[in-house]
């Protein structure tokens, strides 16, 4: 494993540093034989040239030299075999073929010397490069050692890393254990509550079919009450069109005879009925259409179908036209008095509307719109544009062709003072004036048998059962242009 950590770093293995050596060794021997080999013939004739020179110096009896023959006849044979024979044991020992020549082995040493050069991975080439075998030997000794020690180290590193893994994968355990156990207790919490819920919801529908059973006969039971009423009002509606139209042929035929006219008789004549209502539902259908002359913004009062209307025009409801079709009209409801609902056939009515022509009106007295216990000086005006507005006409002349007054209160009436004669102070002439009109006017109204609508009785008939702030600032608008 260092010695691939090794070469993954680009260092120097065990591989090269015995090539190394190999090397090394093999230069060693290669120089000596060269050395020895070139002098071979150098060194022949110096042993010539001494055994010459020893024979001379020798005496005759020792010139044959025995002994040197034998020893330059010895087993081991001449220098010059010896040199063979040691080239070729070196020869051996690098390349491991005795027959290489120096010039091969040379080659093949620049060859390898060469390649050591270009190999990347080899980093200290100056350690080895004209190195002695020993000191190659000491280099390799020393990397041999730091290779060691370095695996030493990356043994206990991975000793050190395994606890590390063996720690985590314990902790990893006890993690998932405490995973699994609170999946557990949540899914049994989850199923738990999913019964709960499905009990819950079972119950939920029992009483909602029990409510709605409940509704259904309540709804029924209404419906037979409103079916009931609606045919006793259909049944007093008939009598009272009946007698209506009596009286009206009766009065006809009376003509100006008549002296005093039955109290609110047309006033509390209804224009329409309710077509449909919910309860709760802001929205109600009459039975006015486009064809009855309807205009966006009129206002009618809602009378009980059973009681009818009464004769201080005092509504249980106000309502407002927003839609006008053909045959119907859609309202939405202004005003509600508490603990009242609006019902089909109820009755709708305002003064003011005609479906047939457009009525007269005259506005006669002094009006307190705001209830503040004070004349508005804009009240009569108020009064008449709102008559104006809702198709109705305000006329500046009384006559028997008027179809209503509205009469407001009188004008105050003056006191005379006792220290200025009346005929010296104008105001209390202007104000003697001003009433005597007011009462001359009011007996005329008699006389022509005009239905009169007192203010508050005007107001309710429109569906504003208070004289207040409100109820001026609400008429004020529906008056304005």
């Amino acid at each position: 494993m260092a010695v691939a950590r090794a070469q993954q770093q680009g260092g120097v293995t065990a591989i090269h540093i015995w090539l190394i050596v190999f090397v090394a060794l093999w230069l060693t021997s290669t120089v000596f034989l060269v050395i020895l080999y070139v002098n071979q013939e150098d060194k022949d004739r110096l042993v010539g040239d001494a055994k010459a020179s020893l024979i001379k110096i020798l005496p005759a009896s020792g010139r044959d030299l025995p002994q040197f023959s034998e020893a330059t006849s010895s087993p081991g044979g001449t220098m010059v075999e010896l040199l063979e024979s040691a080239r070729g044991d070196t020869a051996e020992l690098i390349g491991g073929n005795r027959t290489d020549d120096v010039a091969s082995l040379r080659v093949e040493l620049s060859s390898r010397l060469d390649r050591f050069a270009a190999d990347q991975h080899i980093q200290s080439k100056s350690d080895f490069e004209g190195a002695t075998l020993l000191a190659a030997l000491d280099t390799m000794h020393s990397l041999f050692r730091a290779e060691a020690e370095t695996r030493k180290k990356a043994e206990q590193g991975v000793s050190q890393l395994t606890a590390d893994l063996a720690e985590l994968r314990g902790a990893e355990e006890r993690r998932k254990k405490d995973y699994d156990e609170a999946a557990d207790q949540f899914e049994g919490d989850l199923v738990k509550i999913g019964d709960d819920r499905d009990q819950y919801k079972a119950e939920r529908d029992d009483e909602i079919d029990a409510f709605d059973a409940q509704i259904e006969k309540i709804k029924d039971q209404s419906s037979a009450d409103i079916q009931k009423q609606r045919s006793e009002t259909r049944k007093c509606q008939a009598d009272y069109d009946e007698l209506l139209a009596r009286h009206q042929e009766l009065q006809a035929k009376l003509g100006q005879s008549q002296i005093t006219p039955i109290p609110m008789a047309t006033a509390r004549v209804g224009d329409g009925r309710i077509l449909k209502a919910s309860p709760g539902d802001p929205i109600v259908y009459i039975n006015l259409g486009r064809e009855d002359h309807l205009t966006l913004g009129l206002e009618f009062a809602v009378y009980d179908a059973l009681s009818g209307i009464p004769e201080d025009g005092r509504p249980k409801a106000r309502i407002e036209v927003v839609a006008i079709h053909r045959q119907s009209a859609e309202c939405k409801i202004v005003s509600l008095i508490r603990d009242q609902m609006i019902l089909e056939e109820d009755i709708i009515a305002n003064p003011i509307y005609d479906r047939h022509q457009a009525l007269k009106f005259f506005v006669m007295g002094e009006f307190d719109l705001n209830g503040d216990g004070r004349d508005d000086p804009r009240g009569r005006r108020d009064i008449e544009s709102l008559i104006e507005q809702w198709g109705g006409t305000s006329v500046a002349e009384l006559s028997a062709k008027v179809d209503f007054v509205v009469l407001g209160s009188p004008p105050v009436r003056p006191r005379r003072s006792v220290d200025v004669d009346p005929e010296d102070d104008p105001k209390y002439q202007a104000a003697a004036k001003a009433y005597a009109a007011f009462e001359a006017q009011l007996a005329k109204v008699d006389v022509l048998a005009v239905p009169r609508l007192s203010q508050k009785v005007f107001l309710n008939f429109l569906g504003y059962t208070t004289s207040s702030t409100e109820t001026a600032a609400s008429i004020q608008a529906l008056a304005a242009p």
